[in-house]
């Protein structure tokens, strides 16, 4: 059985609990780790007890990327006595930081999704600001081995044209 590790911004987003419910039924055994948006960690979601990353606030890009720089120092502690997963899907761009930081700590070769559901307008910037967003979205995606989106228009306006990811 396929055991995917499903890393997520916000573990109450009812389109995790879709994903996670559509994973099983394609026969997949998932682990969930995400940040959340409450005060207090999640106990259940699709009844799966997730793995806590800490709080995050919608809109509040500077809090979320300090949160993320947190997380990755601790992911590998988190998920200790989780087994290795045959896949990381990462659930945006944050996320994808931390799946590198995860398959690091399984100390594998674990492939990773990028599930891209949104391009933040912060990344279509033409500053500094933009331009180093998309650098490090190409980094942090060098080596991705799927690319997932909501749309063929992300395809064709957003990481093509920028050269973003290879998958």
């Amino acid at each position: 059985m396929l055991h995917v590790l499903y890393l997520v911004h916000d573990v109450s987003d009812p389109a995790v609990r879709r994903r996670i419910t559509m994973l099983r039924t394609g026969g997949a055994r998932v682990t969930l780790a995400g940040f959340r948006r409450t005060a207090t960690p999640i106990a259940d979601v699709e009844g799966l007890q997730p793995v806590d990353l800490g709080a995050t606030r919608d809109g509040r890009f500077a809090q979320r990327m300090a949160a993320v720089a947190k997380a990755a120092v601790s992911i590998g502690s988190k998920l200790k006595g989780t087994p290795r997963p045959d896949l990381i899907i990462a659930r945006n761009l944050e996320m994808l930081a931390l799946a590198r930081r995860a398959r690091s700590a399984f100390g594998a070769t674990v492939p990773i999704v990028y599930e891209c559901l949104d391009i933040h307008r912060l990344v279509l910037r033409d500053d500094i600001f933009g331009k180093a967003l998309r650098a490090t979205e190409r980094h942090l995606a060098r080596d991705v081995k799927l690319l997932v989106t909501s749309s063929p228009a992300f395809i064709a306006n957003y990481f093509k044209p920028f050269r973003q990811v290879a998958a």
